[in-house]
Order: C-alpha cells, then structure tokens, then sequence
C-alpha cells in the first residue's frame, strides 16, 4: 500500500505539473489575444530549444546554472533560511572564478579546474556568509540583507569589469578570456555544452542524499520543522542555519564559476549572471523543493529561456512572455499548494464518524 509520504510527493509533483500546463496554456492564450498564432509560437519555442544540435546544446548548458541555483535555494530553506541573494552569490562565485582563471597560468587543466571550480564555491559562501553573520549577530532578517548584498554585487562586478580586471583596450567593459586550462572540455562539439553539466546529477542526488540519510541532513530538516523542538533535542539551531545560508551560497557559487568556465567566450562581463539566481528559486518553487526534481523543472525552464529569442525573431511575440509565464508558474503552484494545505489540515482537523462516537462514549 502506497505511504502517506510517497502519496504526498506524487500529489504535489501533479500540482506542480498542472502549474506549468496552466500557465503555458494561459500564455498560449495570450498570444492569441496579442493577434498572433499560438501554433506557430509553440513551434517557434520548441524549435528554439530542439531545432538543432547547437540549440538543444545551448538549452542544456542553460539548464547548469539553473539547477545549481535552484539547489542553492533548497539547502536553505531546509533550516527554513530565505536565500533571495542567489544571484548576487552567483556573481561572487564567478568573480573569483575568473580571478582564478585570469592570475594563474602555466598549472595543467587537473589542477587549474578544481582551483576555480573551489574559488567559486569559495566566493559563494563569503558572500552569503554575510548575510548569515548579519542574522546571527545581529538579527538581520536574512530576506532582507540578501536581497541587498545582490545589488552590492552588481555594482562590484560592475566596477571590476571596467576597471582593475577589464581588457587591455578599456572599450569592451569584460575581462580577458580565462586560461584555457580553467575552462571545461567541450561535451558536444558544435554547441556551447561542456562537461559542467555532469554537475547536475551529482550536485542534486548528493543533496538529496544529505538530507535524507545523514545526521547533518537530519538537523537540517528538525531545524526546519521545528527549530524550537530542535533547539530542545539538543540541536544548535543557529549554527546549523547559518551553515545552511553559507553552504547555500556555495552553490550558487558553484553555478557562477561554472558560467565563467563553460561560456562561449570565457570572460566575465557586467551582469554575467543573467537572473540565474532569481529563475533558480522559481526552478526551486516547481520542483516542490525536492533535489532530484530540481533538474527536470529547471530542463523546463531551460526550454522556455532558450526557445523564447527564436520566438520573438520568428513570430514577432515578446520574449518577455517567458516571464510572463514563469510568474504564472509561481502564482498558480503558490496557490495550489495554499489550497492543498488547507484541504489537507481541513481533514485532519474534522474528526470521522468512528472517532466522534469514540470521542462521545469516553466522555460518557
């Protein structure tokens, strides 16, 4: 017989499933209203995404930081930590990524990569750390102080990028490319996807299994649940939720060095990070924070991202609906998930037949 968790997980899967049906359909309807053919724009965003070797390429590379971000988001919020700083994370992994890459030379590509791949990881966690300093020393809402510190960031990369760090002719606003031992191999040849993309399985079934089967995981999740009850357990609750913000930072991190490692052109650039933060959480959102669903839903939303340009080049429909649609993703998984809930406490809540003649013959 199918567990009450295993019944839970399917039925929030379906929602989340619906959610992007819904949305897809309510864009589709859109476009219809704007004067346009919802057939041709759907073949036009399939294309765009499937249509060829180097766009499918393109698609799947989109899809590593995405994932890495959304994961970022859930190993926070499984201590109950609010990490909207993400993107500003990714942008200080990348940066020491591409210091990495750019000050050290003349090392073989074993050693120079795992060097930038750790920078990067590195420059997330100090950036998120904070964030979780500020919270814990001195009870700064951590929504609040990461949402900030990502436009701290852009202005940081922003001055980097046209001053110490920019190109010999100081016309580009971008660094040079990185050494080429920093950069990861070529996965498909012909399309702009590396050997970053094995990050994925490996980041999301490690964090699945972090969380499920190891002390740490479990701290995690009490903390979560109940960090009142934890606290009593004997767990230290502020510790183990400012290492869930810095670990958090650390992949989003990751994903940064990964988009200074596997872009097309190998140099950092003024907002590099492309809202890969901000899209992860709603990749996060649609995977009902689940690790290994977090790749999937960001595959979607890789899709949407990477057919929406030959949408708008061949149909003439605004690749801003690709927001459009992602806010609905947002709105209607948020709601159905409102409403489940209090289906759910609803039921619990009114007592049975069986239970209430129990009830009413003890009190007899």
């Amino acid at each position: 017989m199918m567990s009450e968790r295993t019944r839970g997980l399917l039925v929030a899967w379906a929602v989340s499933v619906g959610a992007v049906v819904l949305a897809l359909a309510a864009s589709l309807i859109v476009v219809a209203i704007a004067g346009n053919s919802p057939a041709e724009a759907a073949q036009a965003l399939f294309d765009g995404a499937f249509g060829s070797t180097s766009r499918f390429g393109a698609m799947l590379a989109k899809s590593v930081p995405l994932t890495l971000a959304a994961l970022g988001w859930v190993l926070a919020f499984s201590a109950r930590r609010i990490n909207v700083g993400l993107e500003g994370q990714i942008l200080a992994g990348g940066v020491v990524a591409a210091m990495v890459g750019l000050l050290i030379s003349g090392i073989p590509t074993v050693i120079h990569l795992p060097l930038m791949l750790i920078g990067g990881i590195v420059g997330g966690c100090l950036w998120a750390g904070v964030a979780a300093w500020l919270w814990a020393k001195r009870d700064v809402n951590e929504i609040i102080s990461t949402l900030l510190l990502n436009f701290v960031m852009f202005q940081v990369v922003s001055w980097l990028v046209s001053g110490p760090l920019e190109e010999p002719t100081h016309t580009l606003g971008q660094t040079e490319p990185i050494a080429a031992t920093a950069r990861w191999p070529v996965l498909i040849p012909g399309t702009p996807l590396r050997l970053d993309f094995f990050l994925l399985p490996l980041t999301a079934i490690g964090l699945s299994l972090l969380l499920r089967n190891t002390t740490a995981g479990f701290r995690l999740r009490a903390t979560g649940a109940n960090s009142t009850f934890a606290a009593y357990s004997g767990i230290r609750t502020k510790k183990v939720s400012v290492l869930a913000l810095v670990a958090s930072g650390g992949l989003a991190g990751l994903a940064g060095s990964s988009l200074i490692g596997a872009g097309t052109s190998g140099n950092m650039s003024d907002h590099f990070s492309a809202n890969y933060g901000f899209e992860g959480i709603v990749v996060a959102l649609l995977a009902r924070n689940s690790p290994l669903a977090c790749i999937p839903a960001a595959l979607l939303f890789a899709t949407l991202k990477q057919g929406g340009g030959l949408m708008e080049a061949r149909v003439g429909v605004p690749s801003g609906l690709v927001q459009v649609t992602q806010g609905l993703v947002i709105i209607l998984v948020a709601g159905a998930g409102y409403l489940f809930e209090r289906h759910r406490a609803t039921r619990v809540a009114t007592p049975t037949p069986a239970a209430a003649v129990s009830v009413a013959s003890e009190s007899s």
